[in-house]
């Protein structure tokens, strides 16, 4: 079997009756012609326990006419959801073969017990409308699908484009997607059919996702590594997206983690990401922020202090007052959240921000700073910004009871900033001992930074709560307003009596990731040459 090179590929989400309007659109049919139909027939093995799912691999057998192919796929998460890797071959019959997988990513890990327990878990039956572009050295095929996946008692209707970059600048792969949303509605898309599939299979709700960092390498390009970071964070945005259109409280959350890290790395590898789309790019992330902060603010304002508050006041009608007024407003943010990722505002950020990180100006700037550090490999990059960010927290840290609201919001993103590096580079330093000192320095900055970040909920909620006390509620008599004073008078003294003890846990947390020990690797200092003692003539 040979080996493939890794593919890179763009998926969009088209609704069925837009796949019509595209192809009878003048500027798409003026670029794509000559199609090719095909129905492809595809059945995907796997063992009962999911051992190739778990391993990150899928086996396929497709039908095509009366020809056969096995594929063998890594699957599309964090990192790998715009390039993965694939071997193909022709077979006979409808079952896998098995014969001569040693070169694939499968044959490690292909034991006779794996060997026997593969059986069909689900398939894809698929109208597949095919064309090809070329020019400009670069070949594209645009693949549209139409189709369903099937499980044994359930199925999901696919609608989808496929672009994929056989060879040439990945940019032109965003600038058809970009027209092709020009004409349609269409959303980049991070999950596969593969992966649809086993979630259709084990009926899978719609549910958060968290964060999976990529795996970096020494020796890699500090650029490469940036492309596998913000891949990893996009697909972590894109992937909750379908949970906060539901109002999910979590799904929210993992987006607006996703957005963190995001802008994380970008801080992190800004030495080398100094273009002109940068500045678009970073307002348009602050925007969505900005557009999800009301409703997280008031997600964990109903959790972690209207809940336990009124089990506490159970018989104070000023909390039950005061919990449907938060919880109209809630309503209203998880609304505005929702509409922020159906917008064609949010498909757009998704669509650019993707394309800078794969292919933007940052990426083949002849600048020479720029280049330099594009080109250094990672393991000194990430030592050189872990130090610096390590030093920077230890001073500023060190006064933690003594500084202003303000200088510890600064502290606090600064904490995460370094948390979030420490994460995205921890695989670049190998062995026992580095990953227990990162597992120590990340937990705790996670701590500092939680703790820091609850002193902020605080003054966030004592100020929606000062509201209420300065500006009584319309259509409620005086003794509902008072009741109501009342009720955020108790919730601003509970989160009063909270700072002290976050700053304690926060400064206890500063003083371990002070005391801890590096995980990386400083770039050894080339020595200057060490001057001979003056010589005079009486010691001659």
């Amino acid at each position: 079997m040979d080996s493939e090179p890794k593919e890179i590929e763009l998926k969009l989400r088209v609704a069925p009756e837009d796949i019509a309007v595209l192809r009878n659109h003048p500027d798409f049919a003026g670029v794509f012609h000559d199609p090719t139909h095909e129905t492809l027939n595809s059945v995907y093995f796997d063992s009962g326990d999911r051992f190739l799912r778990d391993h990150g691999l899928t086996l396929r057998v497709r039908h095509i006419g009366d020809k056969s192919v096995q594929t063998i796929k890594t699957a599309n998460i964090g990192s790998n959801c715009f390039e993965r890797s694939q071997w193909e071959q022709a077979i006979e019959g409808d079952q896998p073969d098995l014969t001569r997988v040693m070169d694939t990513a499968l044959g490690p890990i292909l034991t006779d017990d794996v060997r026997n327990t593969l059986k069909p878990v689900f398939e894809t039956r698929i109208e597949r409308t095919a064309y090809h572009l070329n020019g400009n050295d670069t070949a594209i095929a645009m693949a549209i699908d139409e189709g369903q996946i099937v499980a044994p008692d359930a199925s999901c209707p696919v609608s989808e484009i496929e672009l994929e970059l056989k060879h040439g600048n990945p940019a032109e792969l965003f600038k058809i997607a970009r027209a092709i949303s020009d004409i349609v509605p269409a959303q980049l898309d991070v999950k596969s059919k593969s992966e649809r599939g086993y979630e259709l299979v084990e009926k899978t709700p719609v549910t958060a996702e968290k964060a999976c960092d990529p795996e970096l390498s020494a020796g890699m390009s500090a650029g490469r590594a940036f492309t596998l970071i913000g891949r990893a964070c996009l697909r972590h945005l894109v992937a909750n997206e379908p949970a906060t259109k539901i109002r999910d409280a979590e799904g929210l959350h993992q987006m607006r983690v996703a957005l963190r890290r995001l802008r994380a790395a970008i801080s992190v590898f800004s030495d080398m990401l100094r273009d002109d789309r940068i500045d678009t790019i970073k307002s348009e992330l602050r925007w969505l922020a900005r557009e999800f902060g009301p409703a997280r603010d008031l997600d964990t304002l109903f959790i972690e202090v209207l809940k336990p508050l009124r089990k506490q006041h159970a018989n104070e009608p000023g909390f039950v007052s005061i919990s449907k007024m938060f919880a109209r407003k809630r309503l209203k943010s998880h609304r505005q959240a929702q509409e922020a990722v159906q917008s064609a505002r949010f498909c757009t950020l998704v669509l650019d921000t993707a394309e800078w990180v794969e292919a933007g100006p940052w990426s083949w700037s002849e600048d020479p700073l720029m280049r330099a550090s594009r080109e250094m490999p990672i393991e000194i990059y990430a030592a050189n910004q872990l130090s610096r960010r390590r030093k920077k927290i230890t001073r500023r840290g060190a006064k933690i009871g003594n500084l202003s609201p303000e200088q510890l919001h600064r502290l606090r993103i600064q904490g995460k900033k370094a948390r979030y590096a420490a994460e995205f580079f921890s695989s670049v330093y190998q062995g026992k001992k580095s990953a227990k000192r990162s597992r120590n320095i990340i937990s705790s900055l996670m701590q500092m930074q939680n703790c820091l970040g609850g002193i902020n909920d605080v003054m966030t909620r004592k100020a929606l709560c000062a509201d209420i006390i300065a500006s009584p509620g319309r259509g409620l008599t005086a003794e509902q307003n008072r009741h109501r004073a009342f009720a955020a008078g108790l919730i601003i003294g509970d989160q009063q009596a909270q700072i002290q003890q976050l700053l304690d846990r926060a400064r206890k947390a500063h003083s371990r990731f002070a005391g801890a020990k590096i995980f990386w690797k400083l770039p050894r200092q080339p020595s200057a040459a060490v001057p001979s003692p003056p010589t005079s003539a009486g010691n001659a």
